[in-house]
């Protein structure tokens, strides 16, 4: 299995990011801020999560100085960004780049066990942050659990992992 030292600090980055910046593009992609709120925490609950995982990679992105490191890189790129790039097309096409440097890092010098859950760990964490909260609810009734842009957002993940080799 693959861990954090056999990667080069580009690729480290790449992998280590990308989870973070999915979680963020899930969020954004609709709801109130207080759905917000609760999909970020939902976020933050499954990278901590990877701390479970048998996998050393998943584990090493869920260690303390790393969620930090990533978190400080996201919001650096974010603010970096002129003020009309700053919408959900922008956090949307980085999340997919990233994703799509980190599989490419893994299928480099990993195998494809590496990649497989390294994807199934991002499509969770996807998942888990879609989930948080109803969009389109009123005070918690109605709405719908995982959103129509939220669920074409995550096949988008899919396919990419999917044509990269999960």
């Amino acid at each position: 299995m693959l861990s954090r030292e056999q990667l080069t600090d580009d690729q480290w980055r790449a992998v280590r990011n990308t989870p973070h910046h999915v979680a963020l593009a899930v969020s954004a992609l609709g709801g109130s801020i207080f759905d917000e709120m609760l999909e970020r925490s939902a976020a933050m609950a499954g990278i901590v999560d990877a701390l479970n995982s048998r996998h050393p990679l998943l584990r090493g992105i869920a260690a303390s100085t790393d969620i930090m490191d990533a978190q400080d890189q996201v919001r650096t790129w974010y603010h970096g960004l002129e003020e009309a790039e700053r919408n959900i097309d922008s956090l949307r096409a980085k999340a997919l780049l990233s994703l799509q440097d980190a599989i490419l890092a893994l299928n480099t010098c990993g195998e494809t066990d590496d990649v497989r859950h390294y994807g199934d760990f991002v499509i969770a964490l996807a998942t888990r942050v879609a989930r948080a909260a109803r969009e389109g609810d009123l005070f918690g009734v109605g709405g719908e659990l995982v959103s129509t842009h939220e669920r074409s957002f995550i096949e988008l993940l899919e396919v990419t992992i999917d044509s990269a080799g999960r």
